[in-house]
């Protein structure tokens, strides 16, 4: 029985042993499978035959052929990627940008364009864009708010541009700096990007207060671009003791520096036409100066415009006049043409070039943009009602603000709760709150004389006309 049991254990075994070999074959076989082959890499060759990328290249779309022609570089060169992907990514961004409102001018065919008129208005359109692209800093508008190409079509279609721009470029005596209007451009677009400011709002402000005139001078002594007055500058100053606001002001100035030296904007400038070398920018400082043209300084003037040949220089009352003239937005015939030359290049070399003076552009486009901020961010309120305006509302309220101060625009919203109990601030739009703009609400609010009123109301629709978006025309 020992035997047989052996034998019976060692049967099974055997018998258990090769019937598990065709189980084991299975195994083997599907990992055989499963498993790829491998072989040693091959180095890509990423150079094609010019005969077989031609024929692949024509079947492929124009966002697969940027993307396939990378492939067609050599890979020794592409580990070296400092100056070449900078020159390659400056490249791609001029040439994207440079298609970007191209058909403006042949799309409206507008008579009255120059080189230097074409170059400054296409500058105007794209630097939108490239400074999106460039530094990732855009400017928002609200919905209700005009295009680019919609301010454009309001300066151009306006009478200053007819009557005085265009006399302006066209006649090399006036000495129209292209340069300054540059500064002016970009200035409003970097401060309406810092200060969260709706850009058509901010625009149309500047090109109401001074036709982006640097030189401007109001009856009342305002100055600049925005048109700063004393009471402006001291407000100004109350603003930036707060050190946020004043950061924000100083952080405006310094990007505008970087925009000024940047090599792919001054290469796109270059591209467009320009020859214009733009300053450096340095903080502005804490005080700003309410800077007042004296008697010597318009004598130094007039020894000038004699030495280029012009004898009238000797008359100083005849200059104190043109220069009023001037700083008053008019434009001199012919025979004083180069009293615009002389004077403007000569107050900017005493005054402007500062920081710290009111005419000095990026200071006062800066600090007019923080005064105005304030009014557009103002909790309007009558005791512990808070007046919660609507966007487009909010952005009238703080025009007419800017304009002839808070105090008479908290009246104005006080005497509508009382004559419209039901008014909902919130929902209204810009055509509804220009409708409120009467002379008497306003008359009743400013507690000013009447040409004053009608001042006011002439600014606010005006500015009003600037940004809001035209309707379309079917």
């Amino acid at each position: 029985m020992s035997y047989n049991y052996r034998f019976l254990i060692i049967h099974t075994s055997l018998k258990q042993y090769f019937l598990s070999f065709p189980v084991m074959f299975l195994v083997f076989l599907s990992i055989s499978l499963t498993i790829p082959k491998t072989h040693q890499h091959k180095k890509v060759n990423f150079i094609q035959e010019p005969s077989q990328l031609h024929s692949k290249f024509n079947k492929l779309s124009t966002k697969e052929k940027n993307k396939s022609s990378l492939f067609t570089t050599d890979p020794s060169k592409d580990s070296k990627k400092t100056p070449l992907s900078r020159n390659s990514k400056t490249s791609q961004i001029l040439n994207s940008v440079s298609k970007i409102h191209r058909f403006y001018f042949e799309k409206n065919k507008y008579p009255f364009f120059n080189e230097s008129l074409r170059r400054i208005v296409i500058s105007f359109l794209q630097f939108e864009s490239i400074s999106r692209k460039r530094f990732h800093r855009g400017t928002e508008s609200l919905p209700t708010q005009s295009n680019l190409e919609d301010l454009a079509d309001h300066i151009v279609e306006s009478s200053w541009y007819r009557e005085t721009l265009r006399r302006y470029t066209s006649n090399n005596a006036y000495g129209f700096s292209e340069e300054r209007m540059i500064r002016v451009l970009f200035s409003i677009q970097v401060a309406a990007h810092f200060f969260e400011i709706p850009f058509p709002a901010l625009f149309c402000l500047f090109f109401q207060e001074s036709k982006f005139d640097f030189l401007a001078n109001s009856h009342t002594g305002a100055k600049g671009i925005g048109q700063l007055t004393s009471i402006a500058i001291k407000e100004v100053r109350r603003l930036r003791n707060n050190p946020k606001k004043e950061l924000l002001l100083q952080k405006t100035a310094d990007h505008l520096n970087k925009v000024y030296s940047d090599p792919q904007i001054n290469l796109w400038l270059k591209n467009l036409g320009f020859n214009i070398n733009l300053p450096k920018i340095k903080p502005i400082p804490k005080n700003i100066e309410f800077t007042r043209i004296n008697s010597a300084f318009m004598r130094e003037v007039g020894k000038k415009l004699v030495k280029n040949g012009q004898t009238y220089g000797e008359n100083i009352g005849l200059l104190w006049y043109l220069s009023k003239k001037i700083r008053r937005g008019r434009i001199l015939s012919d025979r004083y043409a180069h009293t615009h030359k002389v004077f403007s290049q000569m107050l900017e070399n005493e005054y402007a070039v500062s920081p710290s003076s009111a005419y000095n552009i990026e200071t006062n486009i800066i600090a007019s943009t923080m005064l105005f901020n304030n009014y557009y961010r103002y909790k309007w309120k009558q005791k512990n009602e808070i007046f919660d305006l609507s966007a487009d509302a909010r952005v009238i309220v703080a025009v007419a603000a800017y304009n002839h101060g808070q105090s008479g625009m908290r009246r104005f919203l006080i005497n509508l709760r009382k004559e419209f109990p039901k008014l909902e601030y919130k929902f209204l739009s810009a055509k509804k709150i220009e409708d409120l703009f009467t002379s008497s609400r306003l008359s009743k609010a400013l507690q000013r004389p009447l040409y004053k009123v009608r001042e006011t109301s002439r600014h606010v629709r005006n500015i009003i006309e600037c940004s809001v978006k035209r309707p379309m025309v079917l």
